[in-house]
């Protein structure tokens, strides 16, 4: 008499309930009006406080040993399923239900997690509309303008940093406290970013991660900010600014960026302020170079300094050394993700920073 499979209950109950609560959260957050800002502005801020100060007590990033880790058990399990089926003849009907549920569990668990520690707040309130900005279409010669007050503003930071031999400029050592005192500041100003910072972290695959053309990433599932250290030194602070704006649940790109360069501009910090206008001033070259005459383009490039003029070839140069189909295919994998999560420029929303730093400029003057 053959054995009855056992059906692994509490597996299958607990995965499939993870996976309508995560699923259900998401659906309300993009159907139902009020619920992402309430969640977001209301329930998130406990989240990132319990969560992230137990991440923060490790001083190494907590994600990376978890995706690892991850990796190297899910390699073990396709191994350990594929012999289980070759093993077990008589009772395989129970060993792929087994695995099933285990899938299901892990899936609900993650989708749970991305969910209440990410994907809601994605619906919410932006934070252009927090700070009373209205971006509309711009024209060649307000992005101009714009773009010589941000070469200005850079020129005259760059009096206040350090150039290395090599031509960049020198990274602090406590480069994650002083963005978490910049994000602090900054939230004296804003109320939704007044949140606990854990700091960023190193990820030692740093390496790995150009190759992706990551700069750095906020981990849901661990509330950590994670920088990728091999970045050029111009564009670390900005993009460790960048990542602790994720964790205040601002997760648009464009947004997280000019949070971010709000908090290098006004941290009064010479490194930051530096870091800032050095990645606003990009954007902003990206912005004007498509409708401005080859003469207009090169008279404005050569309005930037000789000094930051070479750190722009070195950085064009690094970055080439990562363009590879693996590079692509993470960017192209990036582009769904971020157009899955209502965004609908995909990675072309990184660069929408531009019509809210104009906005600000503008209102600024007014």
């Amino acid at each position: 008499m053959s054995e009855r499979p056992r059906v692994p209950v509490k597996r299958l109950v607990v995965g499939g309930t993870l996976l309508l609560l995560g699923g259900a959260g998401i659906a309300a957050a993009r159907l139902i009006d009020g619920f992402a800002d309430f969640y977001g502005f209301t329930v998130y801020p406990h989240v990132v406080n319990i969560f992230a100060r137990i991440s923060g007590i490790f001083p190494f990033s907590l994600a990376e040993i978890l995706v690892i880790a991850g990796v190297l058990l899910a390699l073990f399990a396709i191994v350990y399923f594929i012999a289980g089926m070759i093993r077990r003849k008589g009772s395989r009907g129970r060993f792929l239900l087994s695995s099933l549920s285990s899938v299901l569990l892990v899936g609900g668990i993650l989708l749970f997690e991305f969910a209440y520690g990410m994907g809601i707040n994605y619906s919410r309130k932006p934070f252009s509309q927090i700070a009373g900005l209205t971006t509309g279409k711009y024209s060649k010669a307000q992005v101009r303008e714009v773009l010589e007050h941000a070469i200005s503003e850079l020129t005259e930071a760059g009096k206040n940093v350090t150039i290395d031999g090599s031509g960049h400029i020198v990274v602090p050592e406590d480069l994650s406290a002083r963005a978490v005192s910049a994000m602090q500041k900054l939230g004296e100003s804003y109320e939704p970013l007044d949140s606990y910072y854990a700091g960023v972290k190193p990820v030692m695959l740093s390496e790995l991660m150009c190759y992706g053309h990551i700069t750095g990433i906020f981990t849901f599932y661990s509330m950590e900010a994670n920088l990728n250290m091999k970045n050029n030194a111009e564009e670390l602070g900005h993009a460790a600014c960048h990542e602790l704006s994720h964790m205040t649940g601002f997760m648009r790109e464009d947004e997280a960026n000019f949070i971010s360069f709000l908090a290098c501009r006004d941290s009064s910090d010479p490194y930051l302020t530096y870091s800032g206008w050095y990645d606003i001033t990009i954007y902003l070259l990206n912005a004007y170079y498509p409708d401005a005459t080859a003469e207009e383009y090169a008279e404005v490039y050569m309005m930037i300094p000789e000094a930051v003029r070479k750190q722009l070839v070195m950085q064009n140069e690094f970055w080439d050394k990562y363009k590879t189909d693996f590079g692509e295919a993470a960017e192209a994998m990036n582009d769904v993700y971020l157009k899955i999560n209502d965004q609908s420029d995909g990675t072309k929303s990184y660069g929408r920073v531009v019509d809210l730093v104009i906005a600000d400029h503008y209102r600024e003057k007014s």
